[in-house]
């Protein structure tokens, strides 16, 4: 059975830092898949994290070299296959048989693979700002420019245009994008609605690891979506209308393709829906557990 603590779980030759939460309340856990890729689950946690453990069992996990994670001697490993396997790995040494994946951002892809790779072990899907796509869209990173450019000065958006004129790579295109973004004095905008929102430097929280993020960005598998339609699984999509970095057509097109999709917009909130709506937050993944 579950037990509250914070341990570390061996999985693929890695120990992983896992935290479990609100074990007394019984049930299937909500297992949290921090984004990134190469971030890790310390701000979620901290924003929406006591609130959801007083209904259910959560469980905290940062993936391999990510946050307080250990890093593997072999950074080849940074695939997602292999993601899918640690959590796997983790699930089975807390001696849990059936989870509740709960994918942001980037996790939402590794929730999805992880239940078309051991739907037997999946109660139901949580996907926060899912960027799964269908195989005919042109693609989350295809489309960051194009997310970037509205927020910039004019001068700023004067730069990058030119900066892109002749780069054609998806990838190329969007860390040129990001870098105006992240130097623009509107550059809060492309993350919160609400600036205020925006929490306060915290020194304590785990520095991202770019050797996941440029290992794994790019590779998603344009399959995925018609596998986990295939699945008819009970999922609700969590989706900020203001999200410039997902976009709101990718998880409104994804709640039409599910079966047992339930799609939830927040009208207050760009990416980070557990930071600018956190009660509307916890009480639509309350609400979705109750059925």
């Amino acid at each position: 059975m579950l037990s509250d603590g914070v341990r570390t779980v061996p999985a693929g030759g890695v120990g992983h830092w896992v935290r479990v939460v609100g074990a007394r309340n019984g049930g299937t856990p909500l297992v949290l898949l921090h984004g990134g890729p190469g971030e890790s689950s310390y701000g979620v946690e901290r924003s929406v994290g006591d609130a959801l453990a007083e209904f259910v069992p959560v469980v905290f996990y940062d993936q391999r070299g990510c946050g307080r994670t250990e890093r593997p001697s072999d950074a080849s490993t940074y695939t997602m296959e292999r993601l899918v396997a640690d959590l796997d790995e983790v699930r089975t040494a807390l001696g849990v048989e059936r989870i509740v994946p709960w994918g942001v951002s980037f996790g939402a892809l590794l929730a999805a693979e992880y239940a078309v790779a051991h739907s037997n072990h999946v109660d139901r899907l949580v996907l926060h700002a899912p960027p799964i796509v269908d195989p005919l869209h042109p693609g989350l990173w295809t489309m960051r420019p194009g997310a970037v450019d509205p927020l910039l000065t004019d001068a700023e958006r004067t730069a990058l245009r030119t900066q892109l004129a002749d780069v054609t790579e998806p990838l190329d295109r969007t860390v040129a994008a990001l870098g105006a973004i992240a130097q623009s004095e509107n550059a809060a905008a492309f993350f919160y609605h609400d600036p205020s929102n925006i929490p306060a430097d915290d020194e304590n929280a785990p520095p991202p690891n770019m050797d996941v993020a440029m290992a794994l960005v790019g590779n998603e598998r344009p399959e995925l979506v018609d596998d986990l339609a295939a699945l008819d699984l009970p999922t609700l999509i969590l989706a900020g209308l203001w999200d410039r970095q997902v976009g709101f057509d990718i998880p409104r097109d994804l709640a039409t393709r599910l079966p047992q999709a339930t799609l939830e917009i927040f009208q207050h909130s760009a990416h980070s829906i557990d930071e600018e709506e956190p009660a509307r937050y916890v009480e639509s993944i309350r609400k979705f557990l109750a059925r």
